[in-house]
């Protein structure tokens, strides 16, 4: 019975542990945060990313396409990560040679960061996750997307 006492005691630190040292994520609250912030565009979709501070800096990149035509509004919320992460935003991905900056989140304050793109084509967001300090550590970043359809202002104004 000591054994089984024991074994169940480990088990619950060792999952309390893990979940301090990971950090909690609430993914719900932190997007529904950043869908506030689209007003007055529309919710379109929202991605997740876990990031864990490595040893060394590391990137994270994910791509967003974009309709041609619409105009868009992208909502990152920082708040639940422990160290923060610069955000930029390119038009081609990090294996392309040529590609060009369009944004970065270097001089903004703040755990919410939003940037309204003047073309509407494929983007390429890349996170760079600073090194840890120490220990591993780790937390989430939610991004959100909104849109706001141009074709109905246009088809508003002439009818």
């Amino acid at each position: 019975m000591k054994k089984y006492f024991y074994a169940c005691t480990f088990i619950l630190f060792s999952f309390l542990l893990v979940s301090y040292t990971t950090g909690e994520c609430d993914s719900k609250s932190l997007k529904k945060e950043g869908i506030a912030e689209l007003n007055p565009f529309f919710y379109s979709a929202s991605k997740v990313n876990m990031i864990s501070y490595e040893y060394k800096e590391t990137r994270k990149e994910i791509e967003v396409p974009l309709f041609k035509g619409e105009e868009y509004r992208l909502i990152f919320n920082k708040s639940a990560l422990p160290k923060d992460v610069l955000i930029e935003i390119y038009d081609k991905d990090m294996n392309s040679g040529s590609r060009t900056p369009l944004f970065t989140s270097k001089d903004q304050a703040g755990n919410i960061v939003s940037y309204e793109p003047k073309k509407s084509k494929k983007l390429y967001v890349n996170y760079v996750i600073p090194k840890a300090d120490g220990e591993k550590s780790s937390g989430c970043l939610v991004f959100i997307l909104g849109y706001q359809l141009t074709f109905l202002d246009d088809y508003n104004k002439n009818n």
